[in-house]
């Protein structure tokens, strides 16, 4: 595998925190350079220039953390185009700043808590998709819906070995598959992020004329 296809692995493992998507699969990933001395320069773009700073300056974040997890890099760098608040952001994410250097005296604190939130909401939608497998335990579950809910209740702070019970509240506490409520919620969730990754390519793609596969 070549340096740069391991930098591009590494940035599919970035998810926007709204959407719960991978960015190179939401097309936010607008260029991606590796020269032979191995410095890295990533283009970040978004749907409109007026994309939530918090959601932007953890895509950022997200996408440097994951790109230094490549061993054998120079010069790493990560540049948010486009965007109203980006040389706030850009600047911050190069110093190694939180989200709070990068807009000082204008927020409070940082943004776990945010992304705890957006979290436990992806849990519900992917749940939503594997309610009807009969799974009496975590380890039933399968495929790459299974799979990302088992990073999403790893990130939460909620049991994800085998024997745990397959489907949980944000809290991590347990639920019935059947219990209609849960279900109603997670259906609805679901719904919410697909229409919104949707309306994202659809602005993506007027802005910058490019098709994003769905």
């Amino acid at each position: 595998m070549t340096l740069r296809s391991r930098v591009l692995e590494q940035l599919g493992t970035v998810y926007d925190p709204e959407l719960d998507e991978p960015i190179t699969t939401l097309g936010f990933v607008g260029s991606l350079v590796v020269t032979e001395a191995g410095d890295v320069s990533v283009r970040l773009r978004l749907p409109t220039p007026q994309c939530a700073p918090n959601f932007a300056f953890l895509m950022a974040a997200d996408a440097r953390a994951a790109v230094d997890r490549v061993a054998g890099l120079g010069h790493v760098e990560i540049e948010l185009e486009d965007h109203y608040t980006g040389a706030e952001i850009n600047t911050a994410i190069a110093r190694g700043d939180g989200f709070s250097g990068a807009f000082p005296g204008e927020t409070r604190g940082e943004l776990d808590a945010l992304r705890a939130l957006f979290q436990r909401k992806a849990l519900l939608a992917r749940q939503s998709r594997l309610l009807s497998c009969g799974a009496t335990r975590l380890a039933d579950l399968s495929g790459p819906d299974a799979e990302r809910v088992r990073e999403l209740r790893l990130a939460l702070g909620i049991d994800a070995s085998d024997d745990a019970a397959p489907f949980v509240t944000g809290d991590g506490s347990p639920v019935s598959p059947e219990d209609v409520k849960f279900r109603r919620m997670a259906s609805l969730t679901a719904l919410s992020l697909e229409t919104n990754g949707h309306m994202c390519r659809d602005l993506l793609r007027v802005r910058y004329g490019e098709e994003v596969a769905a």
